[in-house]
């Protein structure tokens, strides 16, 4: 480019006052073209690169809030885990405590059985007692009733000997009338009445001893009755405390299983716990990875940011030097251009009238190309005419337009700010002959919509 303006300008000196060939003047045409091109793909890149620096100031600022927001995020995760760490510490004194109680609730319940089972033993032995005793007053009650028999036959023995004694004395007397005769007799009444005396003792001495017997079985009998009625209290009670003991027996063993399930419960928070300690470990751990990757992005926003400085420099500088080239092709080209006012005045009330009579507005592609094709075949003088969207992309154009986008280009941001564009004298892309470009914005209840140009050829006159 810059070897091109070089040649340019010296072959200017040598030819100042020589009219150029028309091939030339076709050639400095297309080279123009070619400069305007290439000025059109500058600004493209121009406005990549405009956009990818605010992406990148963007990019870097979320850069910056994600790497404090990381920051935030480490400090938090470090305080969780510190906190899940006490709570950790809590869990294992707790699980520690439970392990415990329960230990010891298992052993107290193992105590009691034992207790239990010592009472239950006991309350068996005395039932068997409070059996034996009955079977004792059974015994005493007949031994009374036997005594009580034993008094009545020494009742009748007793009436047997005063009856003996009676007709003893009574043999006495019958022997003592006998005289002589009744001395054996006498004798015999005699040592009948002394055995009947003696038995007669005998009788009373054991109706005595008899009688202590009774009274000694009616006291041991009392005793026994006062102990078989303890006996009874006492099975009585120690049913109560055997029923007491099942019934804290039962409880007991509820609680220890409520303490091991507490126990169990204890260990699987613990655990988890535990495992979550790891994983906002592994949190962090991975947040101070994303906040040193998060710096590594930002340095290379920075690095990215200088390239695109650097972009905008080249830019400007080729910009500059396609300005240039154009300024010399005109100078060099040695043309003169005639302009019609008119053509153009007529050109800007067609396209007026077109914008007002035809829904441009909608921005449709079909109706675009039916409405414009129209407008360029009923207009000999215009060569070209195109529509864009207010991003700068085609919706339409007739001949096919050269550019991607026309963001750039000093017609489109004319129109898009509301006012109607007239350039000046260049050399069209599209059809490579001089012409102008007028352009309008399209309006939509007072809001601009999109723009639509026309290129306007105009007559050249060789100097």
């Amino acid at each position: 480019m810059f070897v091109l303006k070089h040649l340019l300008k010296k072959e200017k000196g040598k030819n100042i006052n020589h009219t150029p060939p028309r091939n030339d003047r076709d050639a400095a045409g297309q080279i123009e073209v070619a400069a305007d091109q290439l000025k059109g793909i500058i600004e493209q890149m121009k406005l990549a690169a405009v956009s990818l620096n605010q992406t990148s100031e963007s990019s870097k600022q979320s850069t910056m809030e994600l790497m404090n927001q990381l920051e935030e995020t480490v400090k938090n995760t470090l305080e969780v885990s510190e906190k899940m760490r006490m709570i950790e510490s809590s869990a294992l004194k707790i699980s520690a405590a439970s392990q415990e109680i329960h230990s010891s609730s298992q052993l107290f319940y193992e105590e009691v059985i034992q207790s239990w089972k010592a009472l239950k033993k006991l309350q068996d032995e005395m039932d068997q007692l409070r059996k034996s005793r009955r079977v004792l007053l059974q015994q005493m009650d007949s031994l009374v009733n036997r005594s009580q028999q034993i008094n009545q036959i020494l009742s009748t023995i007793d009436a047997i000997l005063r009856r003996t004694s009676i007709l003893a004395l009574n043999a006495s007397i019958e022997a003592a009338r006998a005289g002589e005769h009744g001395k054996g007799f006498a004798v015999v009444a005699h040592e009948v009445g002394k055995l009947a005396g003696q038995t007669s003792q005998a009788v009373e001495q054991t109706r005595e001893i008899l009688s202590v017997i009774q009274k000694e079985i009616a006291s041991t009998t009392g005793m026994v009755k006062k102990e078989t009625e303890q006996i009874e209290n006492g099975s009585k009670e120690m049913i109560n405390v055997l029923a007491i003991l099942d019934s804290f027996k039962e409880k007991l063993s509820g609680i220890a299983m409520m303490v091991s399930d507490s126990a169990q419960a204890v260990d699987a928070q613990t655990d988890s716990v535990q495992k979550i300690a790891v994983l906002l470990e592994a949190i962090s751990d991975m947040a101070l990875e994303n906040k040193e990757h998060a710096y590594k992005v930002a340095v290379d926003m920075d690095h990215q940011h200088q390239n695109v400085e650097q972009i905008l420099s080249i830019n400007d500088a080729l910009e500059k030097t396609s300005n240039e080239l154009q300024s010399l092709i005109k100078d060099e080209a040695g043309i003169a251009i005639h302009i019609d006012e008119a053509v153009i005045d007529n050109t800007k009330k067609a396209l007026f009238h077109l914008l007002q009579s035809r829904p441009l507005y909608e921005m449709n592609q079909y109706q675009h190309k039916k409405f414009l094709d129209e407008f360029l075949q009923s207009h000999p003088y215009v060569e070209a005419i195109w529509s864009n969207n207010l991003d700068g992309t085609f919706v339409y154009s007739n001949p096919p337009a050269g550019l991607v986008n026309a963001k750039a280009r000093p017609w489109f941001i004319e129109a898009s700010k509301g006012r109607t564009y007239v350039s000046n004298i260049y050399t069209s892309a599209l059809t490579k002959r001089p012409c102008i470009t007028i352009s309008s914005p399209i309006f939509h209840h007072k809001q601009i919509v999109g723009v639509i140009g026309v290129d306007v050829s105009v007559q050249v006159v060789n100097r």
